[in-house]
């Protein structure tokens, strides 16, 4: 079938390409119509450029900080909480700084040490077995027996302080550690408000580091560490929290602040009952005077301890009661009175008592 060129008419066949006539392009294939969903297709937007980009980083990144630093704010000035690990750091700090209460724990002074030979008389037994253990840990040397001369003559024994027992002396006194760190620690789970301001009494066991060398390997280690103020290693100490920090504070004016906050109390018009201040008194005592009661003695006499004296045969001796630990002291009022060391067991039914360092009996509790 013949076609014809579209601009002048020419015949031409079916398979040509141009007109012979006007050279006019023949069977070109119509352009495809654009389909409905190609036009629809958005036009992507603009990539941001690198400015804008980092700008929007940066902003994200100052909001991440100041979140992050408002948490660590917040948590720095947020006060400390009562827990094991708070009330373990406060008490390895204060018997780290203070070297005197250090030294009660880990130094003996119940003989004078410092001086070169300690003379004990043939009887007292007691004294002798203490120092056969020094002799024994090579603190010592001795003893020799030596008799008093005079009118009756007596026996003594004669200990000479060895090199090691010089370099075991602190002072007059014969220490077993350079330090202690707390072990285990109870008594935060118990804190108390006390005139705003909270506090707790710790119970914490402790442990010796920089344990000397002759103690180490003495064979009477656990000997000698009974003759501690605290044999057991376990001190009680009151805590208060100050600066938002856990501190160890004084035992007498945490007692004297709850005596006066109790006796406030107790003027109040709104606190009824003949009972009511000795209650409130209990409630904020710390530490307290763990011997109130009767005390059977060796010979059968019974003391009986109050919170401010001793009655012995219905004698009453007036005294001042400082406790640390399991340990009471007794100092009697007036000039001359001999003070008294009150060693309790850990059940408080049995205590050892000493007089001028020395070891004189056991008191075991009576119960009514």
């Amino acid at each position: 079938m013949a076609q014809f060129c579209k601009k002048c008419g020419t015949a031409h066949t079916p398979d040509a390409r141009f007109c012979d006539e006007c050279g006019n392009a023949v069977n070109t294939a119509p352009a495809p119509a654009s389909s409905p969903a190609a036009a629809q297709v958005p036009t992507p937007a603009p990539a941001l450029s690198g400015v804008k980009r980092r700008h929007l980083i940066l902003a994200g990144g100052v909001l991440a900080v100041v979140v992050v630093a408002g948490g660590a704010l917040a948590w720095l000035l947020a006060p400390e909480a009562a827990s094991a690990g708070s009330f373990s750091r406060a008490i390895d700090a204060h018997l780290a700084a203070d070297e005197a209460a250090r030294d009660k724990l880990l130094c003996l002074s119940n003989l004078p040490y410092q001086k070169e030979e300690i003379r004990v008389a043939s009887y007292d037994s007691s004294t002798r077995q203490w120092l056969d253990a020094l002799v024994r840990s090579e603190l010592y040397t001795g003893p020799v027996e030596q008799s008093s001369g005079g009118w009756i003559a007596q026996s003594q024994f004669v200990y000479t302080l060895a090199a090691p027992g010089k370099a075991a002396l602190r002072g007059d006194k014969l220490c077993v550690a350079k330090g202690v760190k707390v072990a285990s620690v109870s008594g935060y789970e118990q804190v108390r408000e006390l005139g705003g301001q909270q506090v707790a009494m710790a119970t914490a066991k402790l442990a010796l580091t920089d344990e000397a060398a002759w103690l180490a390997k003495s064979a009477d280690r656990a000997l000698i560490l009974e003759r501690l103020p605290h044999g057991d290693l376990e001190v009680q100490l009151p805590l208060a929290l100050v600066d938002k920090q856990w501190q160890v504070t004084d035992r007498v004016q945490l007692n004297q602040a709850a005596m006066a906050m109790a006796a406030a109390i107790g003027q109040s018009p709104a606190v009824q009952g003949a009972g009511m201040l000795d209650k409130l008194k209990s409630v904020f005592s710390f530490g307290g005077h763990p011997l109130v009661g009767k005390w059977q003695a060796p010979r059968g006499n019974v003391l009986e301890f109050t919170r401010d004296s001793v009655i012995e045969n219905g004698k009453v001796t007036k005294g001042t009661f400082t406790t640390e630990g399991n340990v009471v002291t007794l100092a009697p009022e007036g000039a001359g009175g001999t003070v008294m060391r009150i060693s309790l067991s850990n059940n408080n039914n049995t205590a050892q008592v000493s007089l001028g360092g020395m070891r004189v009996g056991t008191l075991q509790r009576v119960r009514d």
